[in-house]
Formats: structure tokens, sequence, C-alpha cells
């Protein structure tokens, strides 16, 4: 029986996430959006966020309480993966993971993927993270998981008794409030790292592009020297400071013991 194309790559050292395979039928991620009371800029700036995203295998139910959002049902009419639910969307759907999400929350580049990665290598049952600015904690289940913990009641109190609630810094998956800026820093480990470096580099054969890196060598080299300056300095500034409270302690020894100390150093001089 000849391996598959996915055993070959793998072999051959590509390994291909599931974000990564061709589509399926049915979605990889199902996104509930919690737009209950939100404005019509905050729903569409969470499902901005999504058209940015490196994974776009997903299906997005926006949960509202209203009689409807014209202007954003007007915009999204065309993209099928959006709907409007009236509902608390609580039914499952077929789909491997759920994420749950206010509107107005933002996702990164790659924050589908580093959430997703996070719960499959911390093995939990549900992942929670939460962002400034925005209330409530974001979720991700499995599907399957999420339909088991259904089945016995309140998924969450379960997964919280059973021990398998984790939490991570929604800055350190890309998460912001979508009226802030981005996070400076993305993840540092874990695969979804690979994908958002910024590597610069730079042609040492060229000269004005050395000129340019050694010019700067130079700045960060002054800048170390007049921190070293400053910080000697400082510390000299603090020498008198305990001169003065050493005067002090002799002068509160009173006038006998500063006389004496002063004819000592007379007759030290006069010999």
């Amino acid at each position: 029986m000849s391996a598959s194309i996915e055993d070959e790559l793998r072999h051959a050292g590509f390994a291909l996430k599931a974000l990564h395979t061709p589509r399926r039928e049915t979605p990889l991620v199902r996104i509930l959006i919690r737009a209950g009371k939100a404005t019509d800029l905050e729903i569409a700036g969470t499902v901005a966020s999504l058209f940015g995203s490196a994974c776009q295998d997903f299906a997005v139910e926006i949960l509202v309480q209203d009689s409807g959002r014209p202007k954003l049902e007007n915009w999204l009419a065309t993209d099928r993966r959006f709907s409007f639910v009236r509902t608390d969307g609580q039914q499952i759907v077929e789909a491997s993971y759920t994420l749950v999400i206010s509107a107005g929350t933002a996702l990164g580049l790659h924050s589908l993927e580093a959430m997703i990665d996070s719960l499959r290598q911390t093995q939990a049952l549900v992942l929670r993270s939460l962002v400034d600015g925005q209330p409530g904690a974001i979720e991700l289940w499995q599907t399957a998981t999420l339909q088991v913990m259904s089945e016995t009641g309140d998924p969450e109190k379960s997964a919280r008794r059973a021990g398998g609630e984790r939490w991570v810094s929604g800055s350190a998956l890309g998460l912001h409030d979508f009226r802030r800026p981005k996070p400076k820093l993305h993840l540092r480990k874990g695969a979804a790292a690979t994908l958002d470096l910024n590597i610069v580099v730079r042609d040492l054969a060229d000269r004005a592009t050395r000129l340019d890196y050694e010019q700067r060598v130079r700045q960060l080299e002054a800048r170390l020297k007049k921190s070293e300056v400053e910080r000697r300095r400082l510390e000299q500034g603090l020498a008198p400071n305990r001169g003065i409270l050493r005067a002090r302690a002799i002068a509160r020894k009173g006038p006998a013991y500063i006389l004496g100390r002063l004819k000592a150093r007379t007759g030290r001089a006069g010999s």
C-alpha cells in the first residue's frame, strides 16, 4: 500500500498542521462572536482582524440580541463563512475547534494557530485568555470535548472541576482590543513564532549599508560609554553623603569628644 501525500511530506521533513492542509467541507474552527450589546464598529473590528488571519478555515456566528444589523449584514452578505444568529449559540456544530470571543477583540496574524497549538501542547480541556479592555474571557475548546462536557451540565464548571482549565496571556497570543495598538511581541516559542519573525538581512558588501551599520555600532558604543560615566558620577556623588553622616555622628558625641579629637590631631601635626 502506497503512502499518502501527507506521509510522504512528513518523511521529507515537511510536517503539516491541520491549518495548512486542504480545506474540508466542515470548517476547522467555529468562531462565536459575543455581540449582544456591542456596536457595529466593535463587531467589524473583530471581523476585520479575522480577514487578516493566516488561518482562513473558519465559520463565524455573530451572536446578536436585537432585531438585526443591516449595515454589517450587507457588508458580509457575499461571504458565506459569516452568519448572524439570534440565539445563545449553544448548539454544537461540526468543527474541530470552537472559539468564543467578545466583539471588539482583534486577533493577530497567527493568533488562531497559536491558540490551537497551546491547547494541544498543554492537553487542556479548555484554553482561556483575558484581553485588556474587553469583558469576559476568550475560550477555545476542542468541539468534541465541549460536546461531552455540555452533556453533563455546565461545560466550564466541568472543565474546572476536572483540572483541565488553562489560562494564557492574551498579548502572548497576539490578541488585543481593536482600538489599541497590537502587542509589540508575539510568541517567542512554539511553531507559530517561526511564522511571525521579521528577519532583517544586511548586505555588508554594499558600502552605504556597511557605513550605516558601522555608524549604528558606534552610536551604541557611545551610549554605553556615557552610561558608564554617569554610573561612576553617581557613585562618587554618594561619597559626600557618607561624610556628612559621619560628621553628624561625631557631633552627637558632644563638645568634650570634639575637643579631644582636635587636640589629638594638633599633637600629630606638631610632631
